[in-house]
């Protein structure tokens, strides 16, 4: 197998093309953001409401509608989108996804059995991979937003619960629903 050498101008088209799929690649995942961002904050501030009684449903609810609704429209979208083929992004960052998911569920599951808020743990996990989602496209803005992200996990620590809940709905608005908004528009 032979080996080619290129000059850098071809290097840098190579790279820039692999940005610019990558940026492509993103367009198409953008409405799973989005979606999972407002589930998260209607969820969250559904709950708030349930908290100071302005709802009169079990604490829990929001917490399995408003995820259960992301979940079946996530498994329709992913099904119907399987007609074209994964590129690595799409291939990393599914991977990427699936993994941080199976790090909020674990944390979900340590931090109510130790009954303590999981949402730091949360808002990390989603800062971490909208950082990574950020860097990979090479996208300021995503880069800034898991910076929020892991702000808001740490400013978690020193609220109490109902105000982790508007915070986290926050978070998911600013972090996650604004800048898809935005970055599909720019």
């Amino acid at each position: 197998m032979s080996e080619t050498i290129l000059n850098p101008n071809e290097s840098l088209a190579i790279i820039q093309k692999v940005v610019n799929s990558t940026r492509q690649d993103y367009h198409v995942q953008r409405k799973f953001y989005i979606l999972w961002g407002i589930l998260i904050a209607v969820a969250s501030f559904s709950q708030f409401a349930i908290e100071k009684n302005m709802l009169s449903v079990p604490k829990y609810y929001p917490w399995i509608f408003f995820p259960g609704i992301g979940l079946i429209l996530s498994i329709y979208w992913g099904y119907a989108g399987k007609k074209t083929s994964l590129s690595y992004y799409n291939h990393f960052v599914l991977t990427m996804w699936f993994t941080l998911y199976i790090a909020m569920g674990i944390s979900l599951f340590i931090s109510l059995y130790n009954q303590i808020s999981p949402f730091p743990f949360i808002l990390l996990c989603v800062g971490i991979g909208t950082s990574i989602s950020g860097f990979l496209m090479k996208n300021r803005l995503f880069i800034l937003c898991g910076l929020i992200f892991g702000m808001g996990a740490i400013y978690c620590l020193f609220l109490p619960f109902q105000q982790q809940l508007l915070l986290n709905g926050a978070c998911m608005i600013i972090g996650n629903v604004m800048p898809n908004l935005i970055y599909y528009h720019v």
